[in-house]
């Protein structure tokens, strides 16, 4: 019996996480989320365009200085080699402060250490985009990444 809790159990939590997923994936451009699913799809395919396309404002005039700086083609390594290493990211704290205008928390995860940061993002042409970011703060999480809990003191 309880073999089979455990592999219901286990089916359920799969079942969740791929539908969570591909909900993240299929967002609607309207919400403020989808320039960051944009952003790391884009990084993951070095698609400098498209990265920046993620961007408006002061943030991509300085990122366009510096895809000029680096050239295109280092640039697009350098997107996808930091992508590459990044386990997971959540988005909350969604807040829309204004018409237009809105802000949220975003946690990359990686192997050994989380990173939080804040992004205030714009709607402009028909999509939501990255106006800026604070810097970002390493948060340190209970059980690292790929850790198993069983492990965790």
């Amino acid at each position: 019996m309880k073999n089979t809790s455990a592999v219901v159990l286990t089916l359920l939590l799969i079942s969740g996480t791929v539908y969570y997923s591909y909900r993240q994936r299929n967002r609607k451009s309207e919400e403020p989320e989808s320039a960051i699913w944009r952003m790391m799809e884009s990084s993951r395919d070095g698609d400098v365009h498209g990265y920046l396309e993620c961007f408006t404002g002061g943030t991509r005039t300085q990122l366009e200085a510096t895809v000029r700086e680096m050239t295109p083609a280092k640039f697009a390594g350098y997107l996808r080699e930091t992508s590459a290493a990044i386990k997971g990211v959540a988005v909350y704290g969604v807040q829309h402060t204004g018409e237009g205008a809105a802000g949220f928390v975003v946690e990359y995860v990686y192997q050994s250490q989380n990173e939080k940061q804040r992004m205030s993002l714009k709607f402009e042409n028909g999509l939501w985009r990255i106006l800026s970011a604070e810097v970002s703060q390493r948060v340190q999480p209970l059980i690292p990444y790929g850790k198993p809990v069983t492990e965790a003191q």
